[in-house]
């Protein structure tokens, strides 16, 4: 099929951006209007000029390289370079496309077409439709599998899983009602049902669907699942109850969160943290989270016929820099900065590295670690990287060479009773350490051999300090299921002189 070059005629009036656009989001209208907007401040960065007529979803490809704007009206879908913020093509071949689903690994894209009843496959290297298929009748919404071999498809008053290759029907769930949009997590495909109002879950190795909300306020017009696959957002539309409703994935009953909300909520997105939430309609895009503690709007915004909005992947984190060292007898205290660039996600780990011997050192965001174990009279350098959930940053550069060493000038450290705080962070162990002199205050809470938190603090003299260990994650899972005896290992490392050390047991009693 014909592409069309606009990439020449048609621009944002805002300069380029990096290749991703991790840390930006895309909204469009019925109107025609393309804006980027960053999700730090939730205030629009570049309007496209002369970018379409009639515009009905956006998606943007998993590596965020790309967004891909349906516009109905011109039989187009709107191809958009995210580094230039230029439409660059346009994919033809279509008839009334309404939506479109990017295939996981970015190679496939899926435009569902209302005027003839099909599913277009289009190769996104070459943005050419491969093939035409039947998507049932009057389809609204598609969804790809993770595997990449089955669309999801709602029409009529069925989902039907069709092959992306043949088109040929796997299975399908008949709803019972008129599903307008679809989402899946890992398991499972969810549909918002605008007849009756309802949403609809099928499990995706072909079990009949059945109702897993009922009462809905307003009528389903947009859906969407958390990253982690926990939570369900739904977004609906009615004469006085349009809102923006959300629940656990298992069930139960939905929440509206937020300002109630003036506008038919028309598309909903979830940012890469699983907790910020973007509902699209009328003229304003609403930022929130599941609480709906705090809600704002996206700034800047056209103020008209919202239709969609989609949020950028995340990107690797940047770099974290100024890793500093600090020797004692075998072990040797690191710190270093957190890099700026988040790559529109949490960081959720720091690994550090030792060299030469590449012993590991690993926090769940604290930028501190303590090495043990090391040699005394080897010389080692430390780097650091950042992991978010798409992965891995570059290694930091090396820290200066310091060597673990003994001295025969005493040192003490003593500690004080533990206390136990319990919060939806994590278990938090706090203690006051006494030392006789300036160096470096270390702790880490080890059960069986596995350590589950360590926190460092560097003192510049002699005093009674607090510190304070957070257990996160597999701490905090821990104790929900029993009452855990830990191994509180402390060290207070000096700049001269021989590592002290206390290893008192603390009990963390079971916290449903």
């Amino acid at each position: 099929m014909l592409v069309v070059a606009l990439g020449a005629t048609l621009g944002l009036t805002s300069a380029a951006s990096a290749a991703s656009c991790a840390g930006s989001g895309y909204l469009v209208t019925s109107t025609g209007t393309i804006q980027r907007f960053s999700t730090s401040t939730n205030a629009v960065t570049a309007t496209l000029t002369g970018a379409g007529t009639q515009f009905s979803d956006i998606a943007i490809s998993p590596d965020g390289r790309t967004a891909y704007v349906v516009d109905a009206a011109a039989n187009l879908v709107r191809v958009i370079d995210t580094s230039t913020n230029t439409i660059s093509a346009s994919i033809s071949g279509l008839n009334t496309p309404v939506a479109i689903a990017i295939a996981p690994d970015g190679t496939r894209a899926y435009i569902i077409n209302s005027g003839s009843n099909t599913f277009s496959a289009v190769d996104t290297t070459t943005l050419t439709v491969t093939g035409s298929y039947p998507a049932g009748t009057s389809p609204t919404d598609a969804v790809v599998s993770a595997d990449g071999a089955l669309l999801y498809v709602t029409a009529g008053t069925e989902l039907t899983a069709r092959s992306t290759t043949t088109g040929a029907i796997q299975t399908t769930f008949a709803l019972g009602a008129t599903p307008s949009a679809v989402a899946r997590s890992a398991t499972t495909a969810y549909t918002a049902n605008d007849t009756p109002f309802s949403i609809s879950s099928a499990l995706l190795s072909g079990s009949t669907a059945n109702v897993l909300f009922s009462g809905i306020s307003g009528q389903p017009a947009a859906i969407a699942v958390s990253p982690d696959g926990t939570r369900l957002f739904l977004g609906t539309s009615a004469v006085g109850r349009d809102s923006l409703m959300t629940g656990s994935i298992s069930g139960g009953a939905l929440t509206s969160i937020g300002s109630a909300a003036s506008y038919a909520v028309t598309d909903v997105a979830v940012a890469p943290d699983g907790v910020t939430v973007y509902a699209a309609g009328g003229s304003v895009v609403t930022v929130t989270n599941p609480a709906g503690s705090s809600t704002s709007t996206v700034s800047g915004a056209v103020t008209i016929a919202i239709e969609g909005v989609a949020i950028c992947p995340a990107a690797v984190p940047g770099t974290p820099t100024a890793a500093v060292a600090d020797p004692g007898d075998t072990v040797v205290s690191l710190s270093w900065t957190a890099p700026t660039d988040t790559g529109g996600a949490q960081i959720t780990r720091y690994t550090a590295t030792a060299s030469p011997g590449g012993a590991t050192c690993t926090t769940t965001g604290a930028t501190t670690c303590l090495f043990t174990g090391l040699k005394n009279g080897t010389a080692y350098t430390f780097t650091v990287t950042a992991t978010n959930a798409a992965g891995n940053s570059a290694a930091s550069a090396a820290s200066t060479k310091v060597t673990p060493h003994k001295d025969n000038r005493a040192r003490v450290l003593t500690l004080g009773p533990a206390t136990v705080t319990y919060t939806k962070k994590g278990v938090g162990i706090a203690f006051n350490v006494t030392t006789t002199g300036a160096g470096v205050i270390a702790a880490a809470m080890t059960y069986k051999g596995d350590r589950y938190c360590s926190v460092s603090k560097r003192v510049t003299a002699a005093g009674t300090y607090r510190v304070k260990c957070v257990m996160a994650a597999a701490g905090r899972a821990l104790a929900r299921k029993r009452t855990t005896t830990y191994t509180l290992s402390a060290t207070f490392s000096p700049s001269n002189g021989p590592l002290a050390s206390a290893k008192p047991s603390v009990v963390v009693k079971r916290r449903r």
